[in-house]
Parts: C-alpha cells; structure tokens; sequence
C-alpha cells in the first residue's frame, strides 16, 4: 500500500520555500540606506553662506548660524558630493560649514541620521572639503560614527575627499556622527558637502509575523478545500 502524493503538503512546502526566499534577500544583500531626516546646529556665514539653506522643515532657520535643524533634510543627504573647494561656488555654496571661533562656538558638531525604521549600517562615507588650512578650512582631525573615533592623518594636498568607514555592523534607527576641527586655532573651520550609508534594512517583527501568518492561512485554506484521497493499492 503506497498513499498517493498529499496536495497540501506540497502547498506547505511551496508556502515555506516562498517565506523563505523572502526572507532571504531582505538578510544578506546590503544597499544604499535612505536617511529620513537629519538633526544638528546649522552651519556659518563667512566669506560665503556655508548654512544648510536648502535644509527642509527648517521653520524659518535654513539660514541662521547655529540654529537647530531637525525633522528634514538638507546639503548632507542631497546625493550631491561638491567637486570644488569651498570658495569656488561663491555665495550658495554646496558645503556646510562650522566654525569654531565665531561668537556661537561651533566646537566639534554632532548631527543625527534618522532612518524611520531599524536598520544595520555596514559603512558611512563622508564627503569634506581639505582646502589645506587655505581659508581656515582643514579636513576634520578625525570623525566619530556611534561614539567610535576615527582619526584621519593630515593630509596637505588641496581637495575635496572622501573617507569611509567599513565593517561597523551598527543596528538602530538612527547614528551620529561627530565631527572634530582640527586643534590649531588658525584652522577653525570643517566643511562636509554629503554623507552616505550603506546596509541593511531590518524587517520588523510585526512583518515578519503577518507574513508568515498569511502564507500559514494559504495552507489551511488549500487544506480545506482539498478532499481527502484514499489509499490506492498496489
């Protein structure tokens, strides 16, 4: 005696093999995050405007020196990255730019990336400006992603640069970053044009549960509807 081949199981394990090509994907390829909104104090005016002036939800602030900025998105996550150094665009320059001997004091600033939802961060790149001290304007002596220092040596040559930091593993909705100016008072000023994530997105369990109670239901339905077959002799 041999029973026939059972339909539902066979829908089952179609259900199952579905959950987990899923499931899958959405753990092991990284990818560009979307940064939802930002939060800082706004950059400075010197010889040009480097505040984040196209910032949104910026409640009459985008273009106030050291006004809290927050709940939108401005300069630094506009996928622009400034080709040119800071005082080649004139006055609506790309970068936004601290410094820390105006009267505001703008030491070492900190801005928070909100991603709206849980994420894991392999890798941040950050786009500044290295005018070599011309200006004022130093690449920062060193940037903190999630409270890690990294330090990044002087470097004399005279152009914008990226720096990135690989292998952080960072899971949360939202990071900061700090950026620290570099010690000598002739060079108060940093600029950053952009910054970037790459990563993960991580489903909610609330997801996770609705779809896998979802494909359970195909089952039992399919199991319903089906009759049951009788044992066939051989």
């Amino acid at each position: 005696m041999q029973p026939l081949e059972n339909p539902t199981l066979r829908a089952m394990a179609a259900s199952s093999a579905i959950f987990a090509l899923v499931l899958i994907p959405a753990a092991a390829v990284a990818a560009p995050l979307t940064v939802s909104s930002y939060s800082m104090n706004n950059g400075a005016h010197g010889s040009y405007n480097y505040r984040d002036f196209t910032y949104s939800s910026c409640a009459g602030v985008c273009d106030t020196t050291n006004a809290l900025l927050s709940g939108g998105t401005g300069k630094l996550t506009d996928g622009v990255s400034p080709a040119l150094n800071w005082n080649q665009y004139g006055e609506q320059t790309p970068w936004v730019g601290w410094d820390r001997s105006q009267a505001f004091a703008q030491n070492n600033p900190v801005v928070t990336f909100d991603f709206g939802g849980m994420v894991t961060i392999n890798s941040v790149t950050v786009w500044v400006d290295n005018s070599a001290g011309a200006g004022g304007v130093w690449h920062p002596s060193s940037i903190s992603v999630d409270a890690t220092n990294y330090a990044i040596a002087l470097d004399g040559n005279p152009a914008p640069r990226a720096y990135t930091f690989s292998g952080l593993s960072i899971t949360g909705s939202s990071v900061d970053l700090q950026f620290f100016q570099q010690a000598a008072s002739d060079y108060p000023w940093i600029m950053v044009g952009e910054v970037s994530f790459d990563g993960i997105a991580v489903p909610e369990p609330a997801s996770l549960a609705l779809l896998g109670t979802g494909l359970a239901g195909m089952g039992l339905f399919r199991r319903r509807r089906t009759p049951a077959y009788p044992l066939r002799a051989v």
